[in-house]
């Protein structure tokens, strides 16, 4: 039988709420060693999460849009991108920062989906949600730790 979500995840996973000041979230970061940090609710509910590579990407330059010009118009190419890191490099609080579009997974997934998925998505963190509450986090260190248990041992 395969090791699932539950036996493998932090069932304690480091999180905060949308107000958390980004200083603070940084702080965080360096004293414990963290690697990703939930952004929940009152009711523990999954509303984000921020990473190493949100807390350096804020620190990056901005990047101008290119534009071309055809015809007498000016047509700019890369706006989105453009207006996303003008919105991190302006976040102060946990709300702004966060990462909106989290995959996830249920307690029961088992290994080799776990795997599969943090693997195809290139997911470092995934957090586990029962009946949509965060119950626990798996690092991709947690599911090398489980890899690397020997057969049988749960």
């Amino acid at each position: 039988m395969s090791l699932t979500a539950r036996e493998i995840m932090n069932a304690n996973p480091p999180f905060c709420d949308v107000e958390t000041p980004l200083r603070e979230i940084a702080q965080r970061f360096a004293d414990e060693a963290l690697t990703g940090l939930l952004v929940v609710d009152e009711e523990r509910r999954l509303m984000g999460v921020i990473t190493e590579e949100d807390l350096i990407d804020q620190q990056q330059q901005l990047h101008m849009p290119t534009a071309i010009a055809l015809l007498d118009m000016v047509i700019p190419l890369g706006e989105g991108r453009f207006e996303r890191e003008l919105e991190r490099l302006q976040a102060l609080k946990a709300g702004d920062l966060m990462s909106r579009d989290v995959q996830s997974i249920a307690p029961d997934a088992e290994l080799s989906s776990i795997a599969s998925l943090m693997s195809e998505r290139e997911v470092h963190h995934l957090p586990v949600l029962e009946k949509g509450t965060v119950v626990g986090l798996i690092s991709r260190h947690e599911l090398i730790k489980a890899l690397a248990r020997p057969a049988g041992k749960g």
